[in-house]
């Protein structure tokens, strides 16, 4: 949290719990929902980066479904779908996803590792399946 702060210059003095948390653990600012502020600061400095050098690519409206490997199993690329096309980068890769409350499926993470939670709602928005986790 403290890189998040003094490299984006965030406000995330608060510390709250949220729905499903045990115990407070979301760092957040006074003024905006935790995850949007991390996310814009961390959006803006990639969108920087990729203006600005070849270190990055913004890859938009895909869905990544495969990691590459090297024989030693590092992860070295990526197979993306986007436009019924598969494409692949190479390179490192930054897997960024969510969770996995709004898959109910008896397949599902949630299944797996809390089946006690089954019955509850969530407040996930149902692209919240644990696609990326499963991927990982």
């Amino acid at each position: 949290v403290d890189w998040l702060v003094e490299k984006f210059n965030l406000d995330l003095s608060l510390v709250a719990r949220l729905g499903g948390h045990s115990a407070p653990r979301t760092h957040r600012g006074a003024e905006r929902f935790p995850g949007m502020t991390i996310t814009y600061a961390l959006i803006q400095m990639v969108e920087k980066i990729a203006e600005r050098t070849d270190k990055a690519r913004i890859v938009t409206k895909a869905r990544a479904h495969k990691l590459l490997t090297n024989s030693a199993g590092a992860c070295v690329g990526v197979v993306y779908e986007k436009g019924g096309l598969d494409f692949q980068e190479h390179g490192p890769v930054i897997l960024a996803t969510g969770g996995f409350g709004a898959d109910f499926t008896q397949q599902s993470l949630l299944a797996q590792y809390r089946p006690d939670l089954m019955h509850l709602p969530t407040t996930n928005g149902e692209h919240c399946t644990g696609n990326g986790i499963k991927m990982g």
